[in-house]
């Protein structure tokens, strides 16, 4: 039952780390942006790059959330989970470069929410 829990836990970080990267890419993109395309450097400025990273945490969060729901049945971490997914995809979707870095900073904070409160339920049951 313990390698279960590490697995759980093991997942829960891979979950928040990626996320963690998202909200940091999408906060610092438009500073680093500006400065870094004055030296012709580019590649933050990538769909490729967030696609990834929201696969990664959409992953990494199914499989963590789903075992964790299992133990805890707590369905209120899976809303968390999926709407911040949907708001870190809709930051693609609306035409604001604010109201872009908003969605997927909200929706970044709401999966890592998740991910922290599902450790803790995991742990506590």
């Amino acid at each position: 039952m313990l390698m279960n829990t590490d697995y759980r836990s093991r997942w829960d970080t891979i979950g928040i780390a990626a996320s963690f990267a998202c909200a940091i890419h999408w906060v610092l993109l438009p500073v680093l942006f500006t400065t870094l395309t004055l030296f012709g450097i580019k590649f933050l400025d990538n769909i490729y790059l967030e696609t990834i990273t929201i696969l990664i945490s959409m992953s990494a969060g199914s499989l963590a959330l789903f075992n964790g729901y299992k133990k805890h049945h707590n369905a209120v971490l899976i809303i968390l989970f999926v709407t911040g997914l949907i708001l870190m995809i809709a930051g693609n979707l609306v035409p604001s470069e604010y109201a872009d870095i908003l969605c997927k900073l909200e929706g970044s904070l709401l999966v890592i929410i998740a991910h922290l409160k599902n450790v803790k339920q995991c742990r506590h049951k």
